[in-house]
């Protein structure tokens, strides 16, 4: 049902029309509202002014008559009235008000509205009430506090705004200790030009909701019968005007079903008999031009029936040639995975290579820098073996001067052991004479004594400095000998290190062509590595290439299966249609 047009444009009408409806009702309802509470303020107004008046007026008079003192009538001595609860009070002006006031108090509840009417001074004490509020005490606390009202201060925040209020009109709106909702209008009240209190009016809300609920529901309700007949009358409305479109949808499905001659009458001028006629037009074209396309269907499937032999056959031969491709793509691709292994293993081995060059280029850098530094201590030594050959043959002449002057101090010891000899013959001699003096020798033979003995020391001394000048000469004459081989062998000694040398430098430069070599093997190899990973990268993708053909050929070989199923597939249709 809710695929019908004339529903779906009933229902968004009907949506539309509630949103308005509702808004309407909402400002209306509103605006009744606020009419109400302005003429309710209005209302309240003037009659909280004349409550107002009427009470200075009696206070005035009062005063005036004589029957009350201006002091009384301002009395705020505030007498307890014993046994009330709660508390209640009494002034001087009580009695007055109670005969003057309450019968005027009395004429506002005349209006259903107002709750109460009452006077109160500055210190929110009421003096008199109306008589509803002004019923005598039972004694029961809940009852009274409802049905008395009058002679109490109450001292509430609204009372306390209105009696010490001095504006024109104040408006307060509040909850009653009753729980309704009220507002409070009072009116300053002056007595000679002395602020005495306020008249104050008090009003129920629940009145003036009611009606405002009341306007409400009327208009909901009127709403609500305006929507419903404004719906029917749109849904047949609708209805009847799309009658001609329904009537187009069924002679559309009938043509659709085959029912080539069908007609759709025209019955209006409007849009829906433009579709009609336009329909009708269509369908008489659609029904020349579908005569043509099955004349051209027929000649279309003998066509198509000679390429699907042809087509077949054709199939046939790719899925021969799929096959082969697909087994060489798979052969290929075995060959290149093992030449991309290949070429793995050679990058890897050129790799190794490499290592082992640039260990090699280290180890002759290493041994360069070694014969370097051994040619160095050669030729060191080279200068040493010099040195040590001069200072032997300065041994060696040394030596020979030792000898030379070691055959002087012979010499002059055999002068030194003539004379110790020819002292002692001397000493021989004085002691004889000496001798044959007597006394007067014997010091002189004291002294040569001691000749003889100095003599002999010499003689000694001389035999030991022979000795030591016979070992030496021996001594030197060893050590030139020696010094003359060592000469000798510092000469072979220089022979060989010059020899050494020579090595060294033949080891330098074979070591620097091992190093040149090195190198060289280091870029051929590093050359060769790379040459090898770009080979190994190549066969790789060469690989990728050849898993890919692979992989085609199967789908190739898949659809020349298919196409090979739809050609069958074809004929038989083909040969469906001939039938």
């Amino acid at each position: 049902m809710f695929k019908k047009l004339s529903v779906k444009i009933t229902a968004i009408l009907i949506l539309v029309m509630v949103v308005i409806m509702t808004a309407f009702t909402v400002y209306f309802v509103r605006s009744r509202g606020a009419a109400r509470e302005e003429e309710l303020l209005a209302r309240g107004r003037i009659e909280a002014l004349t409550g107002a008046k009427m009470a200075e007026q009696i206070l005035a008079e009062a005063i005036r008559s004589g029957a009350l003192t201006e002091g009384d009538v301002f009395d705020e001595k505030y007498v307890p009235i014993p046994g009330t609860d709660p508390p209640k009070y009494h002034t001087r002006y009580d009695r007055y008000l109670d005969t003057e006031l309450q019968k005027i108090l009395d004429e506002y509840l005349r209006d259903d509205q107002v709750v109460f009417a009452v006077l109160v001074d500055r210190n929110d004490y009421i003096p008199t009430h109306n008589s509803r509020y002004s019923q005598p005490l039972t004694g029961d606390r809940d009852k009274d506090r409802l049905n008395n009202r009058t002679k109490r201060i109450f001292n509430d925040e609204v009372g306390m705004a209105a009696s010490k209020n001095r504006q024109e009109l104040l408006k307060q709106v509040y909850t009653r200790d009753t729980g309704e909702v009220m507002w409070d209008i009072s009116v300053p009240v002056f007595v000679n030009g002395k602020h005495w209190g306020a008249f104050r009016l008090g009003y129920s809300m629940t009145k003036t909701h009611q009606h405002v609920a009341a306007v409400r529901n009327e208009i909901i309700i009127g709403m609500a019968v305006l929507l419903l007949i404004t719906s029917l009358t749109i849904f047949l409305v609708l209805g009847h005007y799309l009658s001609p479109l329904q009537k187009l949808t069924d002679t559309a499905r009938r043509i659709a079903g085959g029912n080539l001659d069908e007609e759709i009458p025209v019955e209006s001028d409007d849009e829906i008999g433009t579709l009609a006629e336009a329909f009708n037009t269509m369908t008489t074209g659609i029904v020349k031009n579908l005569k043509g396309e099955i004349e051209k269907s027929s000649r279309l499937l003998s066509s198509i029936k000679e390429a699907i032999v042809h087509l077949s056959t054709s199939a046939n031969e790719m899925m021969a040639i799929s096959a082969q491709q697909s087994s060489g793509a798979a052969q290929q691709a075995t060959a290149v995975q093992e030449v991309t292994t290949t070429s793995e293993e050679i990058a890897i081995t050129a790799k190794q290579i490499t290592d082992n060059a640039r260990s090699v280029e280290s180890m002759a850098e290493e041994t360069i820098r070694s014969c370097t530094a051994g040619s160095l201590e050669v030729t060191n030594a080279t200068d040493g073996m010099r040195r040590v050959r001069e200072q032997v043959q300065g041994i060696a002449e040394s030596m020979l001067k030792l000898g030379e002057n070691s055959q002087k101090i012979g010499g002059i010891v055999g002068i030194i052991d003539e004379i110790s000899d020819q002292t002692n013959l001397l000493a021989l001699n004085a002691a004889i004479e000496a001798a044959g003096a007597g006394e007067a020798g014997k010091r002189f033979a004291i002294v040569a004594q001691e000749v003889k003995r100095l003599a002999e020391r010499t003689v000694e001394a001389t035999r030991q400095i022979n000795g030591l000048i016979e070992e030496i000469q021996k001594a030197t004459n060893t050590t030139i000998i020696v010094t003359e081989e060592g000469t000798k062998a510092v000469d072979a000694a220089g022979a060989l290190v010059d020899k050494v040398q020579i090595s060294f430098g033949d080891i330098l430069r074979m070591v620097e062509e091992t190093g040149r070599a090195a190198k060289e093997i280091t870029f051929s190899t590093q050359q060769q590595t790379s040459a090898c990973e770009q080979m190994a990268e190549t066969m790789a993708e060469v690989r990728d290439v050849a898993q890919q053909v692979a992989a085609s050929a199967e789908e190739t070989e898949k659809a020349v299966a298919e196409i090979i199923e739809l050609t069958e597939r074809l004929k038989d249709l083909s040969e469906e249609e001939g039938k």
